[in-house]
């Protein structure tokens, strides 16, 4: 788990704490995954990052709106996804505004080229979870297909940010299972 700070100058700062035990564990996960801190270097707290039209996978990492954010992640032992999640307590607006942009995804750029590589960017269903959800599905034109399953909610002033990405997809069931875990675990530590 990793704990990067990113603090607007208007806002009181979150508890730390609390956002932290937000956390998903391997225990509150599905049979089937195990720790992959290693690869927590990917998400670069208070970078900028490109909109999703940009860049879709990066939405997983925009950390880059202000907040203190938490993160970890989690690889499936069955060459299963690599599976993310990212908080950032950064208030209300901005955690609604991130929903929202990934929200209209799919209406605003439902093919994005980055270099060589097309990616299909298709709305999915959405779990009832946080204040406000959203949902894509983010996919490669390669065979196989590399999937990006993206889950984006707001609970209080903080936004929920799941991803996984793999050539083995954790399936619409298996994300909404681990949203569904999440959205708890956030609204008993907030």
């Amino acid at each position: 788990m990793v704990v990067g700070f990113a603090t607007p100058a208007s806002a009181g700062p979150p508890d730390l704490e609390k956002l932290h035990a937000a956390l998903l564990t391997v225990e509150d996960l599905p049979p089937g995954y195990e720790s992959a801190d290693e690869w927590n270097d990917i998400v670069d707290p208070g970078a900028p990052g490109p909109g999703i039209c940009r860049d879709p996978v990066a939405v997983g990492s925009v950390v880059n709106r202000p907040g203190i954010t938490a993160h970890t992640s989690f690889f499936g032992t069955r060459n299963g996804p690599l599976l993310y999640e990212i908080l950032i307590a950064a208030g209300p607006a901005q955690a609604h505004a991130l929903v929202a942009e990934v929200a209209a995804a799919p209406r605003r750029c439902p093919v994005v080229r980055l270099g060589d590589l097309a990616l299909t960017v298709r709305r999915t269903g959405v779990p009832d979870v946080g204040e406000r959800a959203s949902a894509v599905l983010i996919e490669t034109r390669t065979e196989p297909p590399i999937r990006t399953r993206l889950i984006v909610f707001a609970e209080g002033g903080v936004t929920a940010i799941i991803m996984a990405v793999g050539a083995e997809d954790a399936g619409l069931r298996g994300m909404h299972t681990i949203a569904l875990t999440a959205a708890g675990k956030l609204a008993r530590t907030n």
